[in-house]
């Protein structure tokens, strides 16, 4: 499964390089600072490239890595966080985070990840650049935390929220098609949604719970300052309900909010088999950096 991901997310990079004419990747060139310590756990860590020339470099892509929040390593996004930052002359950084358990909510997480901006924000003026704008992204629970960390903390984080491009991430834990022929199982869906909310959820207080799963979802989040957004769900996903993806796409059409929401009918959670769609999501990650980071 990790394997397909990785694959994923480099077969994302190499289509965005290969629109500047960059298919060709090149070593070095980058100041590459890996494992930094942004607090006392030892998940708390990030790994940051910088270019050399850092005189016009103001723009950060931040990878969240997936994983069920239970899982996963920044190690997935290490190759093509270099390799934007090298070819494309932008500060790249990918992120670890406590996972999920009785002790860690989903807050908890969202503050790792404020602490990690905050440390790059850090990073960034010590070595002569002022790193203000980004665009964050990640697939299944990394798309989720960017989708959550930037309408949450927009007005608030070190290095602005400008946009974001969410593969298959959970809008809405509200939603019971999770507990209708999910590869996760029921009893998987609910642990998780209890770690996220540090509540005791079963189906039988499912629907008293909404609160509390409200503030671990992104669609609450919502509003007419909400960043721009690319949503890309496979209609066939059977580990987050693609009627997440529609939610989204129905609440932003209502408050206003610029976002494009592209559907995958032939893919599943792994977004494999639909080229097309995959081509078109990279177009737009360009579009959205240059136009919401970058100015």
């Amino acid at each position: 499964m990790w394997e397909k991901i990785v694959a994923f997310f480099m077969s994302i990079i190499m289509g965005i390089l290969s629109l500047f004419g960059l298919e060709h990747l090149v070593d070095g060139g980058i100041k590459k600072m890996e494992n930094i310590s942004y607090g006392t756990h030892e998940r708390q860590v990030l790994d940051l490239y910088l270019p050399e020339d850092l005189s016009d470099v103001t723009g950060l892509v931040l990878c969240i890595h997936g994983g069920a929040w239970i899982g996963g390593d920044k190690s997935a996004y290490t190759d093509s966080a270099k390799d934007l930052c090298k070819n494309m002359n932008i500060a790249t950084a990918t992120v670890n985070y406590r996972y999920l358990s009785e002790n860690v909510t989903m807050s908890d997480i969202i503050d790792d990840i404020d602490a990690a901006v905050a440390k790059i924000k850090e990073i960034g003026k010590e070595n002569g650049t002022d790193i203000n704008k980004m665009l964050l992204t990640g697939h299944s629970a990394g798309g989720h935390l960017s989708m959550l960390y930037a309408y949450s903390k927009a007005d608030t984080a070190a290095v602005t929220p400008a946009a974001v491009a969410n593969f298959s991430g959970p809008t809405d834990l509200n939603d019971k098609n999770y507990f209708v022929n999910n590869d996760l199982g029921t009893e998987n869906v609910l642990m998780l949604v209890s770690f996220a909310t540090g509540k005791k959820i079963t189906l039988d207080n499912f629907e008293d719970s909404k609160a509390d799963l409200d503030s671990a979802s992104p669609l609450y989040y919502v509003n007419e300052s909400t960043v721009p957004t690319i949503i890309c769900h496979g209609m066939k996903d059977t580990t987050v309900p693609y009627s997440n993806a529609v939610a989204l796409d129905e609440k932003l059409t209502e408050y206003g909010v610029t976002h494009d929401f592209i559907s995958y009918p032939n893919s599943g959670h792994g977004l494999e088999s639909d080229e097309e769609q995959a081509r078109y999501a990279e177009e737009l990650m360009v579009k959205y950096f240059n136009e919401y980071v970058l100015k």
